[in-house]
């Protein structure tokens, strides 16, 4: 290598690769006889030069990835629709996750510190219900691509398909666009089986990079275990993880999973590390039954301890709650102690009961450690994730949820407070449940020096927002009749998808957290994928067409505008906008937007000492012709050049 610097900085060679491999992973490399090797085929793909892609070398190629990587680069035509008014600063986005991958770099490239994704799996048992758009002609693919009409016609039937090609095709450009969201120091998760774990292998080590690939583990999530078709007993799934930069990512510790000194002071169930704790029976002077006269009540056991609230044959054995024969009351409420029998211990001593709460332990009661590639804890498990769903909706939603305790320490060892965490394939939502319940941890935690919660939150204190994406995917009734029928009754929901149980799910985990921490914010803006046929130029590239008959003169709502706007604009969808006339006029950070008609006057009048830098018109929705001209001509008045002003159609 030429260029060397002093002191074992890395040379302008070293420099100039680790920059170029940054937009480029996987094109330019450094042989072991140091000089530098350029993979022109692959440059020229990723530069959205599609007429050839290397075929020498060793590699991963299919069939369909030519029109896959079309795909990714395809120029995006959707927008965002909100669903609802809220200032949180958590999103929820309905729709193809293509398309809002695409939504969302514009807003949010290279902001995101983590994403975990939990992909359809390639199965024997069905298709894909992602149906990736093919809606350019097919004269434009086969001019693009230089396919024949019968190749394009076999790669368009892999699409959706079982095979590897078809399953590769579809993961192929959403992971390429997840790389741009990722920060520098970002990292991504992908769980996995066995039936893509290699070949996903090979496709993450041309998107991210071989180099920054971190580790795959195994994850128990069935202690029982599932008998495949060779009779052998499949316990676990995978999880990849790449980083965006590995020199760049550290990995925190996290709560040991195996028995070292200090875990030999703690029991262990399917729900995780406990200590014995408190006896549940009321002390002090709110222990009389007449101060909380619905907190006395009998609990009823069988002869092997086993708790019940209804008396029968098999729980016979009364227990009220007394203390030297006086009635006082229970610290739990009938229903809690329902929802949560498992956390008690029952233990007889002489002839009396005695009912002990099992003690959790709090981040930082065990000893940390690093994250091992077999995750083994029995919290992990399908059968807990199912009893998670099961506590929160009353009945058994889905069978095969993900772990919100896997996610959990998955967050807890990649982010920190205030990242993002976005989770594209978001399910029933166990991605924001974990992200909640991360920040209801953090935030307890920073509490506890203070002698309790916060009044409010804390100065200091920052945290991290979710961005979920999920399919309007219809729930089969056949398939899975409990959901259907919950969407159904209990949502009144007149299309049961799997989008209602993901928003359902954020409700009811929000609300739960909200009850022990107040001012955390537990909500979430929610979004529409719709189609948008407008155009954007400015000021010097608008004709007279553009600026007196716009082509698009349907008006949309506008806070859809607005959505639109902002990421137009490169800013964050949660960014606060301020209204100076409503319908008219508004102002997010330095941008003003212009998205109805207002006078000259009052938009000079207005944005005066705003601090304003940029101008975003939206012309659909203005009938004034000449607004733009007249603000084209005040624009010194504003301090702003031509270039400042955009035509937003």
């Amino acid at each position: 290598m030429q260029n060397k610097e002093i002191g074992g900085e890395k040379s302008v060679n070293e420099k100039n690769v680790e920059v170029f491999n940054r937009y480029f992973p996987g094109c330019l490399s450094i042989e072991n006889d140091d000089k530098l090797t350029l993979d022109t085929g692959k440059l020229k793909a990723l530069l959205g030069d599609f007429s050839e892609i290397k075929e020498e070398g060793y590699g991963l190629d299919f069939v369909g990835k030519k029109i896959a990587l079309n795909q990714a680069f395809k120029k995006n035509n959707k927008i965002l629709k909100p669903l609802n008014e809220s200032t949180s600063k958590h999103i929820l986005i309905k729709g193809d996750n293509l398309d809002a991958l695409k939504v969302l770099k514009q807003s949010y490239s290279e902001k995101i510190k983590m994403i975990y994704i939990d992909p359809p799996y390639n199965t024997k048992n069905e298709n894909f219900i992602y149906g990736d758009d093919f809606s350019q002609s097919n004269e434009e693919v086969l001019k693009t691509l230089d396919y024949s009409k019968e190749k394009l016609d076999y790669i368009k039937n892999l699409f959706g398909s079982k095979c590897h090609s078809g399953w590769l095709s579809f993961m192929y450009p959403r992971l390429l666009l997840a790389k741009d969201l990722l920060k520098q120091d970002g990292v991504i998760f992908i769980s996995i089986d066995d039936n893509e774990a290699a070949q996903l292998k090979l496709l993450c080590d041309e998107i991210f990079g071989e180099g920054n690939f971190c580790s795959l583990l195994s994850v128990v999530d069935n202690l029982k275990g599932n008998n495949n078709t060779d009779g052998i007993v499949n316990t676990h799934e995978y999880c990849l993880i790449y980083a965006k930069n590995k020199d760049l990512h550290i990995f925190k510790d996290m709560l040991v999973d195996e028995n070292e000194d200090e875990l030999m002071k703690w029991n262990i169930d399917e729900y995780g590390y406990w200590k014995e704790g408190r006896n549940i029976k009321g002390t002090g002077e709110n222990a009389p039954r007449e101060k909380r006269p619905s907190m006395f009540y009998p609990i009823y056991l069988s002869d092997d301890l086993e708790i019940s609230l209804e008396k029968s044959n098999k729980y016979h054995i009364e227990v009220l709650p007394l203390t030297n024969g006086k009635e006082v009351c229970w610290n739990w409420g009938k229903d809690f102690l329902q929802a949560n029998k498992h956390e008690l211990i029952v233990k007889k001593v002489g002839d009396n009961y005695n009912f002990i709460k099992k003690q959790r332990p709090l981040l930082g009661d065990l000893p940390s450690k690093k994250m091992k590639t077999t995750c083994y804890k029995p919290k992990y498990s399908t059968s807990v994730s199912s009893a998670t769903l099961k506590q929160l909706f009353g009945e058994p939603i889905f069978n095969y949820s993900k772990s919100i305790y896997f996610i959990y320490d998955l967050i807890q060892i990649a982010t920190n407070e205030g990242d993002i965490i976005l989770d594209f394939f978001a399910g029933s939502g166990t991605t924001a449940h974990a992200v909640l319940e991360s920040n209801k941890s953090d935030y307890q935690k920073l509490s506890e020096g203070g002698g309790g919660l916060f009044n409010g939150l804390n100065a200091a204190f920052k945290e991290r927002r979710f961005i979920l994406v999920q399919l309007d995917e219809k729930i089969d009734p056949k398939k899975n009749k409990s959901a259907y029928d919950f969407c159904l009754n209990t949502l009144k929901s007149p299309s049961p998808s799997i989008f209602d149980i993901t928003e359902e799910r954020i409700k009811r985990a929000g609300a739960k957290i909200k009850e022990a921490c107040p001012n955390l914010d537990v909500g979430f803006r929610a979004f529409e994928i719709i189609d948008d046929e407008t155009n954007d130029k400015n000021l010097s590239q608008a004709n007279q067409k553009d600026l007196f008959a716009y082509s698009n003169p349907d008006k949309m709502e506008t806070q859809t505008i607005l959505i639109k706007l902002l990421g137009c604009e490169g800013l964050e969808l949660t960014t606060p906008i301020i209204c100076l006339i409503e319908n008219a006029l508004y102002l997010a950070q330095n941008t003003a937007f212009i998205v109805g008609d207002v006078e000259m006057s009052e938009i000079l009048e207005n944005l005066k000492d705003k601090g304003v830098e940029k101008i975003s018109m939206y012309m659909p929705a203005i009938s004034n012709d000449r607004l733009c001209l007249e603000l084209g001509s005040n624009l010194f008045d504003l301090k702003l050049e031509s270039g400042d002003l955009k035509i937003r159609g």
